[in-house]
């Protein structure tokens, strides 16, 4: 029987497809990395593999175009492949990820995860905790606020929410958007990792927003099971010093109220290393669709958005997103609160 023209072009890709998926640790690599971007020495840490069978395995995947790569800066994280409508294989591609997803991660494998983000994030905080007097110069090298902070006042202006709202900062940094946050919510909190960062935006803010202000020294994951919900989750410029971005998506829907808000300013990918040295950062900006594809994910939709060029050639992406109640994977299930 002769081949139909579509089933000639499929042959190949199927069958690298095929060989991609019947090895027991390429599959626990895609479970690993469905909702994360790991480097190489990081995956050979959690899967205690040498180097170049990491690398061989990887490549396996990256040519069934179940995986891809993006550099960032000198290194290179590998993350799960997005499916694309017209990829004729999306449904088997699709039917093998939820399949995979439902595969238990053993507790070594869970546990030496847990060791690399906590060694990302042992990273940052003894970043900032050197840099905490010189950061706000720093980091204005990159994007300094007051150029996209009308664009954020305007996006939260347009939600109109009430003035009793809870409002939650991660991460106040310098505390402009903080400030602006204080005089416009009476119930705000600011929570960092970094006690040093902490303390500084305490005593900036001590005298004009006395007691409108709460501080915290934690981070998004210690509020796991808060004594309250929040309206509003605000992240300025920091999204690229969080160990697992996608896995915050998921921890912000798990601290807001049904239809919260979640305001994201951050940069778009751009390929200067430098920034890891002088600003601390853990990752060299995100692509919009990783951003809406980890939203979506955990339950949220997308807002209003902005982007912004500047004239040092980085791109600032604002962008708003509402969770939404009946499709929230976190807010079908029973929440309860300490």
């Amino acid at each position: 029987m002769l081949s139909s023209p579509l089933q000639i072009p499929l042959k190949e890709p199927l069958l690298s497809f095929c060989k991609a998926t019947a090895d027991t640790l390429r599959l626990d690599i895609l479970r690993v990395l469905s909702q994360e971007s790991f480097g190489v020495l990081e995956l050979c840490h959690i899967f205690e593999t040498p180097q170049s069978g990491m690398s061989h395995h990887l490549k396996i995947l990256a040519n069934a175009g179940l995986v891809t790569a993006r550099r960032e800066g000198n290194s290179i994280f590998y993350r799960r492949a997005l499916i694309g409508a017209d990829d004729p294989l999306s449904a088997v591609m699709e039917s093998l990820f939820e399949t995979v997803d439902q595969l238990p991660m053993s507790t070594d494998v869970l546990g030496r995860t847990q060791e690399v983000h906590s060694e990302r994030s042992a990273r940052s905080q003894e970043f900032f905790a050197r840099n905490v007097d010189r950061l706000k110069q720093n980091q204005d090298l990159i994007a300094d606020y007051s150029h996209y902070s009308g664009c954020l006042s305007d996006l939260l202006s347009n939600e109109n929410l009430d003035s009793e709202a809870s409002v939650l900062e991660v991460g106040p940094g310098a505390c402009y958007l903080l400030d602006n946050l204080a005089e416009q919510f009476t119930q705000v909190v600011a929570i960092d990792n970094s006690r040093a960062m902490l303390e500084k935006a305490r005593s900036t803010l001590s005298r004009k927003h006395a007691g409108r202000v709460e501080f915290i020294h934690t981070n998004i994951e210690a509020l796991s099971r808060p004594a309250r919900l929040f309206d509003l989750i605000v992240l300025n410029m920091v999204l690229h010093h969080i160990p697992s971005p996608a896995g915050f998506f998921s921890q912000a829907a798990r601290l807001l109220n049904p239809e919260g808000l979640l305001l994201i300013a951050d940069l778009c990918p751009h390929d200067q290393d430098w920034a890891r040295e002088i600003c601390g950062d853990l990752w060299l900006g995100f692509e919009p669709t990783d951003l809406d594809h980890w939203a979506s994910e955990a339950g949220f939709s997308k807002g209003q958005n902005a982007f912004l060029g500047l004239k040092n050639g980085f791109q600032v992406q604002v962008r708003l997103f509402h969770l939404t109640t009946t499709h929230s994977p976190l807010l079908n299930k029973e929440r309860t609160y300490d």
